[in-house]
């Protein structure tokens, strides 16, 4: 199972790679924000908030007048949002478990969770307490990956590592796994049983651009919480290995000017 303590582990990869983070997800971004349709003066709660660079957006959508509460379980990525958007007195940022937030209930128009529920081991338990914060009308958004097959610019490493060792058990695809909601019928089955309705998934295709087989590398290992600390805790010749395993899974994806590997994420939108 996923840990705080895993992400605060890469709270510094995230940061240094939050340009290409953000690019990568930016047909996603553009998706979420028109499901949402927020409007002025509403009260956004953002569960799993990152770097803060969506909270910033979130804002934007909301003002004049609007809200926004950041939120992150783990501490070092509290951190990194407050230092994100420590310009903007719209947002209000605290560390916050997304199955028990400890807010007040129906205050908030819209709750967002990009990439975090698919973490938590009992998700209906996050998207019920979603619903217990939302008012009346309220609207949800969450995105998750879809499955390891979609997700080469992922599964590549984490494969590597499975054949050096580092990782046991398969793919991540159980409860908690980064891929633990990788199918859309499953997803919207677990909104409906928390409660909500009105509800659809979206395959939303993204595409992870990189300059080199070791720029992506490095840029996965440095963002994957779990992952990173199977490598860092491998031999220099494990690490050489899983490199060049890595390189070998995404070479079908070579581009002019580097590589331009595929990724799908699922858009859950909800009342």
């Amino acid at each position: 199972m996923t840990t705080a303590s895993d992400w605060t582990g890469v709270a510094s990869g995230w940061d240094v790679h939050r340009d290409r983070v953000e690019q990568m997800k930016a047909p996603l971004t553009a998706a979420l924000l028109e499901g949402l349709a927020l409007k002025p003066g509403e009260r956004v709660l953002e569960l799993g908030a990152g770097t803060g660079e969506l909270s910033r957006l979130l804002a934007d959508a909301v003002a004049p007048g609007g809200q926004v509460l950041a939120t992150d379980v783990s501490p070092g990525m509290v951190e990194l949002i407050r230092r994100t958007v420590t310009d903007r007195p719209s947002i209000r940022v605290q560390q916050a478990d997304a199955t028990s937030t400890r807010l007040e209930s129906a205050s908030y128009d819209a709750v967002v969770f990009r990439m975090g529920l698919m973490f938590v081991p009992q998700p209906a338990d996050a998207l019920r307490e979603c619903r217990r914060v939302m008012r009346s009308g309220g609207r949800l958004a969450v995105a998750v990956w879809s499955g390891p097959g979609q997700n080469p610019w992922l599964s590549s490493v984490g494969m590597s590592a499975m054949m050096q060792g580092l990782v046991q058990g398969g793919p991540p695809t159980g409860p908690g796994g980064i891929f633990s909601l990788g199918e859309p019928e499953q997803l919207g089955a677990v909104a409906r049983e928390a409660g909500f309705g009105d509800v659809q998934v979206l395959r939303v295709p993204i595409v992870a651009q990189y300059a080199s087989a070791q720029e992506h590398y490095e840029s996965v290992e440095s963002l994957a919480g779990p992952l990173h600390q199977a490598l860092r805790a491998a031999t220099p010749e494990q690490r050489a290995a899983v490199q060049t395993s890595a390189a070998g899974l995404i070479e079908p994806y070579r581009a002019a000017g580097g590589y331009q590997v595929p990724g799908e994420a699922l858009l859950l939108l909800a009342h």
